[in-house]
């Protein structure tokens, strides 16, 4: 289906434009920003089980032709852009407000060090993308940093929504779907994502998540939770973190006591130790500090292996990386990237 063929009414180029402009310019720190993910691979068995529906067929042919339009208005968009373009229309209570002044580029922000794919390649993952979500292979996702208590009541109103929507996922439930083809649900499920590590993610996302029955997903950088409090302000500034919380003082960063006491009822993933990208970890010494020594301390904080792990900027396992081996080689069954929740081995 190409974009033409789209009913203006509900999906037309003008429309995706629109929203696209509005998804570049929104500040995603401050935002909950929603995603559709693709989930897999899945078990032959699951492949034939089939769990499609004529909503997913419809998300399959809008992402896309989304592609189709975001491709021929940015050379250098990627599928995570169609998607989150798709997410912006379909999945939020409130799509982002379309800027004054369309910013000078569509495509999302990349690592220093991470080029973007050839067209081939990217072309070939808008077509993956579109596959799966028509196929059902899909998780919805909202991804949030910091969570300030100023903002408690906004995030209430839109986990009220979600919760009239969506049912909680955990990695559990990823990993029976991918072995069966099946949701353990009507419902389609959702999970708020917490990255960054930040206090506000203990103290305020959590016991929204609890009130209105999701199961967070939560990705701490592990170095930020050892800075002591009078230097986090600092040490978030150095590694591209962005705060949210006006108060000067006071910790930042969660304790490592209430990331075990979130551990005991929500997912923990990593998320290296001081914010990297993948790019930038290829070195013995790099792997060890970004890797294997926050997996070590996630494990002993919460006695079992992080259920996902995401690198900054949401880049895709790549084995040929040494970071990325590493993780794999760690026994994380699970990398979360901008456009998949894949499953390793």
């Amino acid at each position: 289906m190409s974009a033409d063929d789209l009913s203006p009414a509900v999906l037309s180029p003008s429309s995706v434009l629109a929203a696209a402009a509005a998804v570049a310019a929104e500040d995603e720190e401050r935002a909950g920003v929603a995603m559709f993910l693709a989930v897999g691979p899945v078990q032959a068995a699951a492949e034939q089980a089939g769990g499609a529906s004529a909503d997913d067929a419809r998300l399959g042919a809008e992402v896309a032709a989304v592609w189709e339009v975001l491709a021929a208005a940015d050379p250098e968009v990627t599928a995570q852009d169609a998607l989150a373009v798709l997410a912006d229309l379909r999945l939020r209570p409130s799509p982002a407000p379309v800027p004054a002044v369309a910013p000078a580029r569509l495509a999302a922000w990349r690592p220093a060090g991470t080029a973007v794919p050839p067209r081939a390649e990217r072309d070939a993952e808008a077509v993956a993308v579109a596959d799966a979500l028509a196929g059902g292979r899909l998780l919805r996702v909202v991804n949030f940093h910091d969570t300030p208590v100023s903002r408690r009541a906004e995030l209430a109103a839109e986990f009220a929504w979600y919760a009239e929507r969506f049912d909680p996922v955990s990695a559990a439930d990823v990993h029976a779907f991918l072995d069966t083809g099946r949701w353990g649900s009507d419902r389609p499920g959702l999970v708020p994502a917490f990255y960054d590590g930040f206090a506000s993610a203990a103290r305020v996302a959590v016991p929204l998540c609890e009130e209105f029955g999701f199961t967070g997903w939560f990705y701490p950088p592990t170095e930020f939770l050892d800075v002591p409090a009078d230097g986090q302000r600092a040490f978030a500034e150095r590694h591209d973190y962005g705060v949210l919380d006006a108060d000067p003082g006071g910790r930042l960063a969660m304790t490592w006591d209430e990331l075990a006491d979130l551990a005991t009822r929500h997912e923990v993933c990593g998320h290296t130790a001081t914010h990297a990208p993948s790019a930038a970890v290829a070195s013995a010494a790099e792997v060890e500090r970004e890797v294997l020594a926050p997996l070590a301390r996630l494990r002993e904080v919460t006695g079992r292996t992080p259920a996902s792990w995401a690198w900054l900027g949401g880049t895709p396992h790549d084995p040929a990386r040494p970071g990325d081996r590493a993780v794999a080689g760690a026994g994380v069954r699970l990398v979360t990237s901008n456009a998949a929740l894949q499953r390793l081995g």
